[in-house]
């Protein structure tokens, strides 16, 4: 069998119009954005009404799901959004072969955290254990969530994606807010509105992909092809996912909830320049692949316009750092400045790698974008291991901010070796941006 990473792109598989991935990456910021507002009325939410502590807690208990969910999903979105662009008319037999193949690796996530959290919260005073037990089920959504959208990138439904992405922290908002109002606001009850905005998410967009795509039959051979791809890029997924959360998944063994919740706040406000960049590379992947010949130009377009907007966000946070966190947290959220100080120059950086491997895995080479992550695991492993027991979020934030910057010199080297390009090629002249911004179109 030919190996799908290797085949042509089908004659079906029309690429992008002109400008179409710019118009794409416009939509995608503007949802962003809005999304960013909907998670910030979540986090105002929980830090007023459940304070420090109780935000530790439950943000704690989010990061391990999450963790779990994307480690052994096993790349889904990435290998389905690749594939499905380049080859449309495998996708109901992708899409059922996926299904199958998830559902034992999910069970897996699940049973692994469940006999993990008594070590994760060492530190625990009783609250984050119990409420554990049930939530570590919601891994199911997490790894649904990736499935959908790889499903969804693959056809270019772009404008749902985003719709999906903006839909689950507005429910999730608007939940919290009712919750405040009437007085009910706890960790456990913030959990269980925000698991049953994501399963409406879910189910409203496995939907529309089943009814876009179809199913076909089960193809064990197409789905190690694919599962395989999956596997090599999904270090990349996991490490990332790594190297933003394991800080905040360690700090509970080693300061009181109260802190993490502060670093919580500051790692959350800090990524804020990421997660527009990495929600926008999910659409770079299958821009990119399903038309190899200016595939080049639309990396390096996007990944110059998300360090523009990265860098301008950055300085804009860090300028209103103090009276920011003050102003929408809470007094008591002050103290968090420090840490975000320290967190924005490598969340630049990490936002600007984002872009970077998603071209190499549009180039064909997840295996590529899963060492460039690697590295940076590494340093943040190995950091928190040696500085967090002494230097509490501090060191944290430092590390963290350190492993960010390794990660991005790591994708310019990795990516300028895939595609070939001169070194000159990644500068941002002006008549370089001109020329390269009627190219990608």
């Amino acid at each position: 069998m030919t190996d799908p990473a290797e085949a042509p792109v089908d004659g079906v598989a029309r690429p992008i119009p002109a400008g179409g991935l710019l118009r794409a990456g416009i939509v995608t910021y503007v949802f962003s954005g809005v999304t960013l507002v909907a998670n910030l009325v979540t986090g105002v939410v929980m830090a007023r009404a459940l304070g420090p502590d109780g935000r530790g807690v439950g943000f704690a208990l989010v990061t391990v799901s999450q963790l779990a969910g994307f480690a052994l999903s096993m790349g889904v979105a990435q290998s389905l959004s690749y594939f499905i662009a380049r080859r449309p008319q495998d996708g109901p037999t992708l899409l059922t072969t996926w299904l199958v193949m998830l559902v034992p690796l999910t069970a897996l996530a699940i049973g692994l955290t469940e006999a993990l959290l008594p070590v994760i919260f060492t530190a625990d005073d009783g609250q984050a254990i119990p409420i554990g037990r049930w939530f570590m089920f919601t891994i199911v959504l997490v790894v649904g969530l990736e499935l959908n959208y790889g499903l969804l990138l693959g056809v270019h439904e772009y404008v749902l994606y985003n719709a999906l992405r903006l839909a689950q922290p507005a429910l999730t908002a608007a939940g919290f807010v009712v919750l405040w109002a009437l007085d009910a606001m706890t960790v456990q009850s913030a959990l269980i509105v925000a698991s049953a905005a994501t399963g409406v998410v879910l189910v409203i967009g496995l939907v529309r992909s089943v009814s876009r795509i179809g199913l076909g039959p089960l193809d064990l051979g197409l789905g190690r092809s694919t599962l395989w791809y999956g596997m090599r890029g999904q270090g990349a997924t996991v490490a990332t996912h790594v190297t933003a959360r394991l800080d905040v998944a360690m700090l509970p063994a080693f300061v009181s909830a109260a802190s993490v919740g502060l670093y919580s706040v500051a790692t959350s406000v800090s990524l804020i320049v990421y997660q527009l960049s990495n929600t926008f590379a999910g659409l770079v992947i299958p821009a990119a692949a399903r038309d190899p010949e200016r595939g080049p130009a639309k990396v390096i377009a996007s990944f110059w316009a998300s360090l523009a907007i990265a860098t301008a966000g950055a300085l804009a946070l860090a300028l209103l750092a103090r009276p920011l966190l003050g102003l929408v947290y809470g007094d008591d959220f002050r103290a968090a400045s420090t840490s975000l100080l320290l967190l924005l120059p490598g969340g630049v950086l990490f936002a600007a790698s984002s872009i970077l491997n998603a071209g190499i895995y549009a180039a064909g080479h997840p295996f590529t974008a899963t060492t460039t992550q690697i590295i940076g695991m590494l340093v943040t492993v190995v950091g928190l291991i040696i500085f967090l027991s002494g230097g509490g979020v501090t060191a944290a934030a430092i590390v963290s901010s350190a492993s960010y910057a390794t990660i991005f010199l790591s994708s310019l080297v990795a990516y300028r070796r895939v595609t070939g390009l001169p070194w000159g090629a990644l500068v941002p002249t002006p008549a370089r941006v001109r020329a390269l911004a009627r190219e990608a179109g």
